[in-house]
């Protein structure tokens, strides 16, 4: 037995030095932990409506995610980097959108951090680089700042995502009528009770649109080879059109697209249509048009006289 303990020894010597060795990589490769939770989400919020995240200096996440539009642009499918051209897709509203397995209609990206990066350097939204972002931001003492005392890290893409993210992750929308009803705070009115129980029970809209979020992080088939992930009904009532293509113009039409039709044993009635709409407006929250743009940015010398949030 006493033959194994310098074996053992040796092994256990690895293994601490293997974990310590990773440890140190991990904290070497990350933007740092926060030193300021609030200046971090403040500079997310300031590099979301930064234009210099485009290459033309002329569009921002703000672009196709306005706050006076509960995050979305309320576009059929949103204007591309060319400004006579449109993307392929609805921007679906952004309120409430951490957290989620997937990201993008077709669910491509697998974390916000990897959405964020195909976003930026998409030909046809940003068609930037976060080489250039840094490079742009890096001109600004107050960025260079901002990033040190918010994310003691210096700019880069890692401290830009996480900055963003923190952002992101502030657009909650937790205070409708539904929520103030569910804690017995109020009422809601009868057409939209008759159109909870339509959605909970008869009719299993639940099964999809589930949770306190009214979203499953699950994809669905709504054509033979096109699936898409099922989007948050809260505030669908202010995000209009809806669909991963934009093509239906009402929550009434959105309730009669051929994918939802084959979930149901028989179309709806037209007073089953009333009651589901009256439901689904008591999901809006009206505090999430509180969000506003920053009122200024830093000086950029490469980018004197941008608009906050860009100008399309």
């Amino acid at each position: 037995m006493m033959q194994l303990y310098p074996a053992l020894l040796l092994w256990l010597s690895g293994v601490i030095l293997a974990v310590g060795f990773s440890s140190c990589a991990a904290s070497a490769s990350g933007p740092g932990r926060p030193g300021n939770p609030e200046l971090t989400r403040d500079l997310g919020e300031a590099l979301f409506f930064e234009p210099a995240l485009a290459i033309n200096g002329k569009r921002s996440c703000a672009s196709c995610h306005r706050p006076d539009k509960a995050f979305t642009d309320h576009r059929i499918t949103s204007r591309a980097l060319r400004f006579t051209a449109n993307l392929t897709r609805n921007a679906p509203t952004l309120l409430n959108a951490t957290g989620q397995p997937y990201y993008f209609h077709d669910g491509r990206a697998g974390t916000l951090e990897a959405a964020i990066g195909q976003v930026i350097i998409s030909p046809v939204e940003m068609g930037s680089s976060y080489a250039l972002i840094t490079e742009r931001l890096n001109r600004s003492e107050q960025y260079r700042r901002w990033f040190e005392q918010a994310l003691r890290a210096p700019i880069g893409e890692a401290s830009i995502n996480a900055a963003l993210v923190a952002y992101l992750e502030s657009l909650r929308s937790r205070n409708a009528p539904y929520d103030v009803a569910r804690r017995g705070e109020g009422l809601l009115p009868e057409p939209a009770l008759a159109g909870q129980q339509l959605f909970a029970g008869t009719l299993g809209c639940a099964s999809c649109h589930s949770g306190p979020l009214f979203r499953d992080g699950q994809r669905h088939e709504v054509r033979p080879g096109e699936w898409v992930k099922t989007p948050t009904l809260r505030n669908v009532a202010v995000t209009p059109p809806y669909g991963a293509d934009g093509q239906a113009a009402t929550l009434a039409q959105a309730l009669n697209t051929p994918f939802h039709r084959r979930q149901l044993a028989q179309p709806l009635t037209p007073q089953q249509q009333d009651h589901l709409v009256a439901f689904l407006q008591t999901l809006t929250d009206t505090t999430s048009y509180e969000h506003r743009a920053p009122a200024s940015l830093p000086d950029l010398p490469s980018l004197p006289d941008r608009r906050v949030g860009g100008l399309y």
